[in-house]
């Protein structure tokens, strides 16, 4: 219940692409298996240990080395019991086995973006347009291909953040000190009030696992010089487990014989509740208007609300229009990060071909080399978008495709 009302229907992760459902569901795998394989080494059990440390690496490669060093934590006291060694031992190929199909993929991914089998595209689009930045113990990247207008801005902010100071451990840790506040995307407020017993468990080893990986992970993604909660998604079930275990530590309170601990660990479930059926009810039935009213009390909730950068229309009229399309797209000076170039894989066969506006010389031999096309000019910045002509006779006659 608690992960529905935190990473369900309101949370930014079921709401867009670049989020952390995918890198969670492998921290379940991963983290859901450990205490089986502990108790019998299960061929099923090690399958889906294997199932989770892949989708790790296929969606946050970094990340996956503390996932992995999580897991050997995990194993780390029962592997000084000699005789446990050879039945864990027994896991082992079978982890690597159902891993290795992510592997390959990685490496033809890598041969094909890149033509290094080592090379990942990350690193080819640092060298080539100096973004995403490096970590920060590493200078800032130099860019070897001319940038756009976008790629230009989208690269000066990422060198900002990186900064040109040399890394120390005081900066390092100021830096995670600023990003602990961050950590509450993976808690509802009411849950506050239990967290604090979650300190009693800590006698046992397992909860003292769970504290020593969480830390793994917010340390080791401290590194670099951005920090979203989708970095260290694949430990949200541990988030939810400390929530769990405050709540039921909680209930076993007693003062003199009434349940004290019992009726308050009811009383944060109920406000956890409340909270998000509020939120859902209000987003159900809002309106316009009373969406933009609530948005500066809204923590952590990210819904898309209709077309609200007018790409649909835009795509709907292209859509209506018969035959092969070519739309230049020009953006206005105060234009910032929203791209909308993106091509299919085969440019020349594609029906629409977006290309960026450079002049009405280079726009020439592109309609020269698309002369079966129908050309348009986008210009985004617009309010709302203008699709028309290409070329438009003068700014004032400009014609919307119907």
């Amino acid at each position: 219940m608690l992960a529905v009302f935190e990473f369900g229907p309101l949370n930014q992760w079921m709401n867009g692409y670049w989020g952390g459902a995918v890198s969670g569901a492998a921290g379940c795998l991963v983290f859901g298996t450990l205490p089986r394989l502990r108790e019998s080494t299960r061929l099923r059990d090690a399958a889906l240990l294997g199932l989770g440390l892949a989708l790790q690496l296929l969606t946050r490669p970094y990340e996956s080395i503390f996932l992995l060093s999580g897991v050997l934590l995990f194993f780390l006291p029962v592997l000084r019991q000699r005789e446990e060694v050879p039945r864990l031992a027994r896991a082992v190929p079978v982890i690597l086995l159902v891993t290795l199909p992510a592997i390959v993929i990685t490496l033809v991914q890598n041969k094909q973006v890149t033509n290094s089998w080592t090379t990942l595209p990350y690193v080819l689009s640092r060298y080539q347009y100096g973004v995403p930045t490096t970590f920060k113990f590493w200078p800032n990247p130099i860019h070897h291909r001319e940038l756009t207008t976008e790629q230009q801005l989208d690269y000066q902010v990422q060198a900002l953040v990186h900064g040109e100071e040399p890394e120390t451990i005081r900066t390092y840790f100021e830096r995670h000190g600023q990003r602990v506040r961050f950590y509450r995307f993976f808690f509802i407020a009411p849950l506050y009030l239990a967290l604090p017993m979650f300190l009693v468990a800590l006698r046992e080893w397992r909860f003292v696992w769970v504290v020593l990986t969480l830390l793994l992970f917010s340390l080791g993604a401290n590194f670099y010089p951005y920090f979203y909660p989708h970095y260290i998604a694949a430990v949200t079930c541990l988030f939810i487990l400390v929530s769990v275990t405050a709540l039921e530590r909680l209930s076993r309170l007693t003062m003199r014989g009434w349940p004290a601990g019992q009726q308050a660990a009811s009383v944060i479930v109920f406000l956890c509740t409340a909270h998000f059926l509020f939120w859902y009810g209000l987003h159900t039935f809002e309106s316009e208007e009373l969406a933009r009213a609530l948005a500066p009390y809204e923590t952590w909730d990210l819904l898309n609300h209709g077309d609200p950068e007018g790409r649909r229309a835009i795509n709907n009229q292209l859509a209506e229009i018969p035959g092969k399309q070519l739309v230049f797209v020009r953006y206005w000076p105060q234009h910032r990060f929203q791209e909308w170039v993106h091509n299919a894989a085969d440019i020349d066969g594609a029906r629409l071909v977006w290309v960026r506006y450079r002049g009405a010389e280079e726009n020439e031999k592109l309609r020269r080399y698309y002369p079966d096309r129908t050309v348009w000019l986008l210009e985004p910045d617009a309010k709302p978008p203008r699709l028309s002509r290409y070329p438009a006779e003068a700014p004032g006659s400009m014609t919307t495709a119907r």
